[in-house]
């Protein structure tokens, strides 16, 4: 009797929810994809500075995944402060809203070409400059997480879901696994790493209290109230208000806590120092911002205040460092529960 071979599954696009592949997709990744002999990778990120950190990890794992790859990342003049150019080959950066007026449409059909033809494009952002982008590339796989779930099949051959109840980087890197790849668990950004700069010696705790949106961030009296409590409950430890560029991210209405020997103001520091600083740090209490996503990038333990935006897209599951001060009505959390929630987190002294 004459046996047939077993058939071997590819794990490329085996899926049956979660994610829409088209049947040409479907096809090329079952039969004709190999991540080693893609030369062309384009990475579509068009966001503030939380949102370029949390890419970081979805670079670092394409580099693994596509090693004789030329990975481009596709950003926007309007969002360069903590690009991470750094760990792509090259950087196309597309005219923003900085730019209007100053540029023609085909001034902007010629940024928009300037990224060339790829193999795989990669949407990050899923913005009406990303689509351009994607409508005059002739990659074999346009991958993305749009919102609007008739681009599925129209604009994107491959796509994942967004989930409220999901990191947005674990869906980012959703679609590498999709493909096949095997992201590390402990998310690498390659930033500064808490576990070797915490100071140990002096503990401090950094507060931060600014955002691109006014609407995310305390009242100024509600945090000169968190930060008088947290300096009383837990002297122990220094409390160090961080300053943002914005003049409402400045720290002068504090002046009065000057009074403490544990509190202090620090200014604002360039990116890489921020990046120590807060590698450093026994926590970083913060709403939804972009110091916060830093934060998380060197694995230090944060509280993150939410009640503008949803917690769980923002918040990390591979480690269990990260802890939300949150109302499930979306009101704004009371210092009493910040408090709470910082000691909660095992990592500061006894409360006093």
């Amino acid at each position: 009797m004459k046996f047939s071979e077993p058939k071997i599954s590819s794990k490329h696009a085996c899926f049956e929810k979660g994610a829409y592949a088209s049947k040409s997709a479907k096809y090329y990744l079952n039969n004709e994809f190999d991540p080693n002999t893609i030369k062309k990778v384009a990475v579509i990120r068009h966001a503030a500075l939380g949102d370029q950190v949390i890419t970081r990890p979805f670079l670092v794992e394409a580099r693994k995944f596509f090693p004789n790859a030329e990975i481009t990342l596709v950003a926007l003049s309007t969002y360069q402060y903590g690009m991470p150019s750094d760990l792509a080959d090259r950087t196309v950066v597309l005219h923003g809203r900085d730019k209007k007026g100053q540029v023609s449409f085909s001034d902007k059909m010629t940024n928009f070409k300037e990224v060339g033809d790829q193999d795989i494009i990669f949407d990050l952002a899923c913005t009406n400059r990303s689509y351009w982008v994607n409508i005059l590339n002739k990659a074999k796989l346009k991958v993305g997480f749009p919102y609007k779930s008739w681009l599925h099949g129209k604009l994107y051959n491959v796509a994942v879901w967004r989930s409220d109840f999901s990191p947005e980087v674990e869906t980012m890197l959703d679609m590498l696994r999709l493909l096949g790849h095997t992201p590390a668990l402990r998310l690498d950004f390659a930033y500064p790493d808490h576990q070797e700069l915490v100071n140990k010696k002096t503990p401090y705790i950094v507060y931060f209290n600014g955002a691109s949106q006014p609407r995310k961030v305390l009242q100024n009296e509600q945090m000169k109230t968190l930060l008088e409590a947290a300096i009383k409950k837990h002297p122990n430890i220094e409390h160090v208000f961080l300053e943002g560029v914005k003049d409402n991210e400045k720290g002068e209405y504090l002046s009065d806590l000057s009074k403490y020997k544990n509190f202090k103001v620090q200014p604002c520091l360039p990116l890489d120092e921020l990046l120590a600083y807060c590698a450093g740090a026994t926590m970083v209490v913060a709403p939804d911002t972009g110091v916060r996503n830093v934060a998380i990038s060197t694995h230090t333990p944060t509280v993150g205040i939410f009640y503008a935006t949803v917690p769980f897209r923002y918040t990390p599951r591979y480690e269990p460092i990260h802890f939300i001060a949150m109302n499930a009505d979306a009101s704004i959390p009371t210092t009493t529960q910040i408090l709470h929630t910082m000691a909660s987190t095992g990592l500061l002294p006894e409360a006093t």
